[in-house]
């Protein structure tokens, strides 16, 4: 064999193995009836008193909304409670959430960011002597539907930990960016719905999910804490946590019925920004905290590990997207036969079908059909983004003088 033709062979068997694991997990899932709800069954009573907590840095424009909703929670209004947590805040948002009715904690003191208050905050109510069955996190800009809650406490009483919510674009945002972004998240709901129907484990969704009291009692908040080297926050906490909580023996749950609205960012910049740090921190959990998974999995026979394990390194769909082209051009630039072409087509029919699977099930979620037609600018955006995150966008910002904490 030439060397064109063993790299064109590498190529395709790295993106059919990748296209096959996204693909074929929810093909089976749908296929297989009935579906699994829990690998476990434990009778929970009625109502469980829910602790809701909401971090907010600066969100004065966005906390009444996010309280609102929360309060037409198709849930009984004595069964839970909302605490805001104003984190390093200095602009209104502890005094607007007090006036909407929700119990304000400020939080002034240590290093800022979601996973450092979420910390705080179960100490502060451990401190308090107060105690609930339930502890659900939403974020500041985001709403929840009326049964987010009740969705949410439905499958906790099939005696799940951890139960994750199913994250939904708002609509008010329609900029092109978004309304892919809202695709992606159709692509992560729907594995986490096949790995839910399936026994497995799902992926983390920090912008709506629940703990027990048992999982707090036992854990707080060490499982998503960095150990820091001389830096700041490890960027994507929820990688972590998944990963750290599945090597702990524990299952992620999805509710598919706890909607969150999310608006996700308002500018391509923004987007853009957050897109390198999300893609920073899967590279850091995948090569670190998701192959010990993967071969502490291996060493225990239990699939549930292994597939997390996967999950965490598996390349982010858009990547995955950009090389079944690759892969394509590649073959046809290079195939001698028609098999070998063939071959080099195979990766991008599959993605092509998944493509078409996404977007049916994003018509639920109110994201149009049309939207695919972003798809190779989209496709390229965030490839851009994930080259930036392997060490480019730093040296464009001048960022390499400067002390970065290494988290692991």
């Amino acid at each position: 064999m030439t060397i064109i033709e063993i790299l064109r062979t590498v190529a395709i068997a790295y993106a059919i193995i990748w296209i096959s694991y996204v693909l074929l997990l929810p093909v089976y899932a749908m296929l297989r009836r009935p579906g699994i709800e829990s690998t476990r069954c434990t009778s929970i009573g009625n109502s469980p008193n829910i602790a809701i907590i909401v971090p907010a840095h600066n969100m004065a424009r966005e906390i009444a909304r996010c309280i609102h909703a929360l309060q037409a929670s198709q849930y009984p209004t004595d069964r839970f409670h909302t605490y805001v947590v104003a984190d390093h805040c200095s602009d209104d948002t502890a005094a607007i959430a007090e006036s909407e009715g929700a119990t304000v904690l400020v939080r002034d003191d240590g290093p800022a960011g979601k996973t450092y208050t979420l910390a705080w905050t179960l100490k502060e109510l451990e401190e308090m002597g107060t105690l609930y069955d339930l502890y659900v996190v939403t974020d500041a800009t985001a709403r929840v539907e009326p049964g987010f809650l009740s969705a949410l406490v439905d499958v906790h009483r099939l005696g799940e930990d951890i139960v994750v919510g199913h994250a939904v674009v708002d609509a008010e945002n329609q900029k092109w960016f978004a309304r892919c972004l809202g695709l992606t998240l159709v692509h992560r709901n729907l594995q986490n719905w096949a790995r839910q129907q399936l026994g497995l484990s799902s992926l983390i969704e920090g912008r709506g999910m629940a703990y027990s009291r048992k999982y707090v009692e036992q854990y707080g908040w060490t499982l998503a804490a960095p150990k820091l080297v001389e830096g700041t926050t490890h960027p994507t906490e929820d990688w972590r946590h998944g990963v750290q909580a599945v090597e702990q023996g524990l299952r992620i749950a999805f509710a598919d019925d706890a909607r969150v609205i999310t608006p996700l960012r308002g500018t391509l910049a923004a987007a853009t920004k957050q897109g390198v740090r999300w893609e920073r921190g899967r590279m850091a959990n995948a090569t670190t905290n998701a192959v010990r998974l993967l071969f502490r999995g291996i060493r225990e026979r239990s699939s549930i590990k292994i597939l997390a394990g996967v999950d965490a390194i598996q390349p982010p769909v858009a990547v995955l997207g950009v090389v079944c082209v690759g892969v394509f051009a590649f073959s046809w630039l290079t195939a001698d036969t028609r098999l070998e072409l063939t071959f080099g087509m195979a990766p991008l029919c599959g993605f092509f079908l998944y493509g078409l699977i996404v977007v049916a099930r994003g018509r639920k979620d109110g994201i149009s059909p049309i939207t695919v037609l972003w798809a190779p600018v989209y496709l390229v955006w965030r490839f851009t983004s994930f080259v930036l995150a392997m060490g480019l966008f730093d040296r464009l910002n001048n960022r390499s003088k400067k002390k970065v904490r290494k988290c692991v």
